[in-house]
């Protein structure tokens, strides 16, 4: 019951007005709801509140607000607050009070540039549209599914070592994706049945030659 122009933190985001109210006279409205940052619960509209989106301020000045990826924008005023391309509002999943957090590990998905932890990028994961890649048409886009093509071959051990996706038979389609990885017209699931989809995996060398079969 404190009147807003006595409160230090008005909307009881645990960032404070001073903070949220922006650089000018005028207060910020980040999303353009009509309701002044300092004053909405939920700044960017993306669906996650600011009291979870930047839990690390405590509403009294001074107070430096999360900013994940780096990018002069805190998580509460950014769309994508880790930078993979995915906007916040879809990696949150269902219940921005409770984002998904699909490796159980590294923090909720929006803040994580691995969500799977399968060692490929989520914004190389993801693909180049806005809408993330399913390329097994499971449910689950690629950047949360350790076998993306469902192949039977975790895609953390498809990728190979490096940064970059191995691509085998260099037809434009990286092998986590690709269910014919050497291109020989035998499926990886059935060249490589002993892998089960999940990590640790020791794909099928018949001739022990260091190149699996697929």
């Amino acid at each position: 019951n404190i009147p807003n122009y006595l409160d230090l933190d008005s909307d009881g985001d645990g960032i404070p007005d001073s903070i949220e109210k922006g650089p000018t006279s005028t207060p910020v409205d980040s999303d353009n709801d009509g309701t002044p940052d300092y004053l909405d619960l939920d700044t960017d509209g993306d669906g996650i509140p600011d009291s979870v989106e930047d839990a690390g301020c405590t509403g009294t000045a001074p107070c430096t607000p999360t900013d994940t990826d780096g990018d002069g924008i805190p998580n509460y005023r950014d769309l994508d607050s880790d930078g993979d391309g995915i906007p916040d509002s879809v990696e949150k999943g269902m219940d921005g009070n409770n984002p998904d957090n699909t490796d159980g590990a590294l923090g909720p998905d929006y803040l994580d540039t691995d969500s799977d932890n399968d060692g490929i990028l989520d914004s190389v994961e993801k693909g180049t549209g806005t809408t993330p890649i399913d390329t097994d048409n499971d449910g689950t886009p690629d950047y949360r599914d350790l076998d993306s093509d469902n192949d039977g071959i975790p895609d953390s051990i498809e990728k190979g070592s490096g940064n970059t996706p191995l691509d085998t038979d260099n037809d434009g389609i990286p092998n986590y994706k690709d269910v014919d990885s050497d291109g020989d017209g035998i499926s990886d699931n059935i060249e490589d049945s002993g892998c089960t989809g999940t990590a640790p995996c020791t794909p099928t060398d018949t001739d022990n030659d260091g190149t699996p079969n697929y």
